[in-house]
């Protein structure tokens, strides 16, 4: 795999903005540029058949152990609370539909890839992979910036389109509620999923999370308090709402989400360590454990549910800040990500694989400024270059 530098479009944040992307720019949240755009990473057609395969492995893979953690009764272990326990038993056995997911994975080109967390229930930089960077590689290849025949790993937006039409006609879903958090990147996240089910025939509504409603009179969640909510696309963490004044509802609402209550289980960085109990040595796996110290110094300690690199612990470094400092953790074999030289220091590249259904369809690579992926990572494309003869 190799990092190439390009000079920027002429008029590249437009071209963003006219997608959907807002969120490219620094910020005081975010303080270096979210979209990498005068830089990719190029693989190989060898190298992103072997991914595409291997990652069709760990999703199998992953969804047989998010069965074996909710049949076998492991939740706990997981960190999802009691009372959800047979809501998600309940959400697993009526195989409730999921969309997406998106698989991290650490890779430099040559060894097997090496899954390092599951983003399971809300996970984001869907636009920028679906539709920005499809949209920078047709840009420069009509610009004779990259060889003919230059092209990407995605059938991001063709796969979710497919998830959404089975949805709607084999699933019954023809009536939808999306929601996220009062945040640009949520909002314009769930709205591109809107649309894509909007073309798959299914009647939308948007309601923000925090104004959706509970009533001890309802069976299901309230739209502004007032409608029920019979599927919700929620683009808001599960561990958010299991603590949130209004929690119990969430374990008896007949409301179906989407992502469904099950995938909290497959969230849970746990997870990983239940991977390694079933496929001990396998070379797509980190070793993993719940067990504190099981696995020696030389690991990651991340807690069960974390987000943005936030309370994660490389071995002899001190923890990264965060929030989720009081939740149990798992700890993890460490792998150096690889490290690629820039012009204001090193990047070390997670590959994100994205899954509509249970089927993998695409690429987007995030660079750290960091051994930890954390807000400073930056959104770089992707090409994938002809093999040599």
């Amino acid at each position: 795999m190799q990092r190439l530098t390009l000079p920027p479009r002429p008029n590249w944040e437009a071209r963003l903005q006219e997608v959907g992307f807002t969120w490219y720019a620094p910020t005081p949240e975010h303080p270096v540029p979210y979209w990498g755009e005068d830089a990719c990473y190029a693989l190989s057609a060898a190298q992103a058949t072997r991914l595409q395969r291997d990652a069709q492995t760990l999703t199998h893979m992953v969804l047989d152990a998010t069965g074996h953690a909710i049949e076998r009764g492991r939740l706990a272990e997981l960190g999802i609370p009691a009372f959800l326990h047979a809501a998600v038993r309940d959400s697993w056995d009526r195989d409730d539909p999921s969309v997406y997911m998106r698989l991290d994975l650490a890779y430099d080109g040559v060894n097997p890839p090496k899954l390092l967390e599951v983003n399971a229930q809300t996970p984001t930089s869907l636009i920028e992979a679906a539709v920005s960077q499809w949209q920078w590689l047709e840009d420069r290849l009509a610009a004779g910036q990259l060889p003919a025949g230059t092209t990407q790993w995605n059938t991001i937006h063709e796969g979710l389109l497919e998830q959404w039409q089975h949805l709607r006609a084999a699933r019954g879903v023809g009536q939808l509620h999306f929601s996220a958090g009062r945040n640009d990147e949520d909002i314009a996240t769930v709205t591109y999923l809107r649309e894509l089910a909007q073309q798959a025939g299914a009647s939308t509504d948007f309601v923000l999370a925090d104004q959706i409603g509970t009533s001890e009179q309802e069976t299901h969640l309230l739209d502004h308090w007032t409608l029920p909510i019979r599927h919700l696309m929620w683009l808001w963490p599960f561990e958010f709402a299991w603590e949130s004044r209004d929690a119990a509802y969430l374990a008896r609402t007949h409301t179906r989400f989407i992502e469904p209550l099950w995938k909290a289980a497959t969230g849970s960085k746990g997870l990983l360590a239940l991977l390694h109990e079933l496929h001990p040595g396998h070379d797509l796996l980190l070793p993993a454990t719940l067990t504190p110290g099981a696995l020696g110094a030389d690991v990651v300690r991340k807690p069960l549910y974390s987000r943005e690199g936030q309370n994660v612990t490389l071995p002899g470094q001190p923890s990264t800040p965060g929030d989720y400092a009081d939740l149990g953790a798992v700890e993890q074999a460490y792998t150096p990500l690889p490290e690629y030289p820039a012009g204001d220091g090193p990047r070390y590249p997670v590959l994100g694989v994205w899954v509509a259904g249970d089927e993998v369809c695409g690429l987007g690579i995030r660079e750290g400024r960091g051994r930890v992926t954390d807000n400073r990572a930056t959104f770089v494309p992707h090409v994938i270059t002809a093999d040599p003869g």
